[in-house]
């Protein structure tokens, strides 16, 4: 069975479509806003996640949600589950201070790099 990389709304249909070429499949993901696809606070093993990929943005909760980015990753952090936030390199330094609260967890890459650091980090570049 082919290994499943999560992933949230905006993801790069290039990223993607390369995830399928090396053998990949996708699952959409959701912030619970947006309506696209799993609610990622939900995850669980069953889902066969070995990574999850989005822009910073998707990973902030609204300030009047009672989610803080912790709840919204707490099914990636239970199954350990890597998690890669995508971040433009001229903010990268403001992204990580953004979501401090989850940076031990995490990996900040840039967008035009996401792929290879997703792959290396897999064993499958």
């Amino acid at each position: 069975m082919r290994k499943r990389i999560g992933y949230l709304e905006g993801t790069d249909s290039k990223i993607l479509s390369s995830f399928i070429a090396k053998g990949y499949n996708t699952m959409t993901l959701g912030n619970g806003l947006d309506g696209h696809g799993k609610f990622l606070a939900h995850i669980d093993p069953s889902d066969k996640l070995c990574a999850v990929v989005g822009y910073l943005h998707k990973f902030l909760p609204l300030t009047d949600q009672k989610i803080t980015p912790n709840d919204l990753l707490y099914g990636c952090r239970l199954h350990n589950i890597p998690v890669f936030i995508m971040v433009p390199k001229e903010v990268m330094t403001e992204g990580k201070k953004v979501l401090e609260d989850v940076s031990d967890f995490v990996n900040f890459v840039e967008p035009e790099s996401a792929l290879e650091a997703i792959l290396v980090f897999l064993g499958n570049k």
